[in-house]
């Protein structure tokens, strides 16, 4: 089974939007601590989970980052 986590990062006037493993979470969080030590602001950044990935469920993992997606363009 493997966690699917999104990551919202706002930069630029927009958010841009990525996935990830739990390997990325702590790769996202490393780069988070170090933006705040440039006194970057990351008040309106976060790391959620999205789904769990088992039993072969690929289509509701797919639906998830689909509807992420469309939020994010709307």
């Amino acid at each position: 089974m493997a966690k699917i986590y999104i990551r919202k990062v706002y930069e630029n006037n927009k958010f841009s939007i990525s996935f990830g493993t739990d390997e990325d979470v702590k790769d996202w969080k490393e780069q988070e601590k170090e933006w705040k030590k440039q006194d970057f602001s990351v008040a309106d950044d976060s790391i959620e989970l999205l789904c769990e990935f088992k039993n072969n469920n690929l289509d509701v993992l797919l639906q998830k980052i689909n509807e992420e997606i469309n939020n994010g363009t709307s």
